[in-house]
């Protein structure tokens, strides 16, 4: 009978963490793997946040790091602060800022926010990793390049407006969207939009599909854990297991039977026409989905 066994202390599986600013989401990912070696070696991130933003980076740990697709496609969550009168050359508070000389009104914000909800296409941002002409945009405005740069849609869900402080023309909201939205552009767009000029100066993700930025951990916090361990001990701080995490998925329970033939990559008939965890004794064994062909889950990836 085929066995799926388990280790004394689970080495895979997800952080959530909450991102100082300062810090890359890659200087994260370094110091979590520095901190697991050498029983873990494989750390990686699901969704880059810039280096002066804060708020929930999902580390990806062990085997996990195979279902890093699967939480970039959640749709995000962030609480952001738009200076409006002020233009940056980013687009955020790290770029040359130009005041513009002109104010706006909540009363003329709220007129233009309905126009940025649904399906919007932006203007890639010089400051993104997209590549034109086989190079990263950040490179060519590193150089003091300006190029015309890709249209992309994205959804917003909502704009939720939470204050507007007219005497530093600073408009704090929430903002829920798809993946690849680029806040930063939304808040040029609202700033040319009302007429003012506008950049980002604050932004914190506070989502990620499901998970949320209350449950996750400081770096600080999981290093001084790690640090509190007894020898022997290989229990990673706040490590959430794979089946856990992806509970936003449809699951289905595998009898001992077929697990070797889901590790095997085998097909089984039916199933969501969607990504679906396979599990075993609440362990994830695989992440199947639909085949191109026929009524039929395929294997997408193995644990």
């Amino acid at each position: 009978m085929a066995q799926f066994r388990t280790r004394k202390a689970p080495l895979d599986g997800i952080l959530l963490i909450d991102k100082p600013e300062g810090l890359t989401s890659h200087d994260v990912v370094a110091r979590v793997r520095r901190g697991l070696r050498p029983g873990v070696s494989k750390v990686g991130h699901a969704g880059t946040l810039d280096p002066f933003a804060t708020g929930l980076l999902v580390v990806l740990v062990g085997r996990a790091t195979k279902l890093a697709r699967f939480f970039v496609d959640l749709p995000k969550e962030y609480q952001c602060t738009v200076r409006f009168g002020v233009r940056s050359d980013s687009g955020d508070l790290t770029g040359t800022l130009e005041e513009t000389g002109k104010t706006t009104t909540l009363e003329a914000i709220e007129a233009v926010v309905p126009r940025f909800l649904g399906r919007i296409t932006q203007r890639v941002p010089m400051t993104s990793a997209v590549k034109v002409d086989g190079e990263r945009l950040y490179k060519k405005a590193h150089r003091g390049e300006v190029v015309e740069t890709p249209v992309k849609e994205v959804e917003v869900e909502s704009i939720e407006i939470l204050e507007f402080d007219a005497a530093s023309q600073a408009l704090r909201c929430r903002i829920a969207c798809s993946k690849g939205t680029y806040v930063r552009q939304l808040a040029i767009d609202l700033g040319e939009a009302v007429g003012a000029g506008a950049h980002l100066v604050q932004l914190a993700r506070t989502g990620v599909g499901d998970l949320r930025l209350d449950d996750a951990q400081t770096l600080a916090e999981f290093e001084d854990a790690l640090q509190r361990r007894t020898p022997g001990d290989e229990r990673i701080p706040g490590l959430v297991l794979p089946a856990t995490a992806l509970q936003f998925m449809p699951g289905i329970e595998l009898s001992a039977a077929q697990v070797a033939d889901a590790r095997n990559g085998a097909r089984f008939p039916g199933g969501p026409q969607e990504p679906v965890r396979l599990t075993f004794r609440g362990e994830l064994v695989a992440v199947y989905g639909p085949a191109e062909e026929g009524n039929a889950l395929r294997l997408l990836v193995k644990l």
